[in-house]
């Protein structure tokens, strides 16, 4: 049977500092291709950092989507850092 992809753009917030573009890479690869991992830090007036998210471009089947954000709200109650996938 054949399982049909569709490329998704997913928001990941809530992320900690010092995440790295190869640690998403390889939590959400598990899930599908990962094409482009983009991590964004806004910082405060005096350059700390104060919010940490990313885009994630993804090439997923609809069930492994789920997976993927089942994953992370799982994580997400374990963890001190609230992160967040849209």
């Amino acid at each position: 049977m054949k399982v049909n992809r569709e490329t998704k753009r997913l928001y990941v917030g809530g992320l900690s500092q010092d995440i790295s573009e190869a640690d998403l890479q390889n939590q959400f690869s598990r899930f599908g291709e990962v094409s482009d991992v983009e991590i964004i830090t806004r910082k405060d007036d005096q350059g700390n950092p104060q919010k940490v998210f990313a885009y994630i471009n993804i090439s997923v089947a609809e069930a492994d989507l789920k997976k993927s954000i089942f994953h992370v709200i799982q994580r997400d109650s374990s963890d001190e850092e609230n992160s967040s996938i849209v």
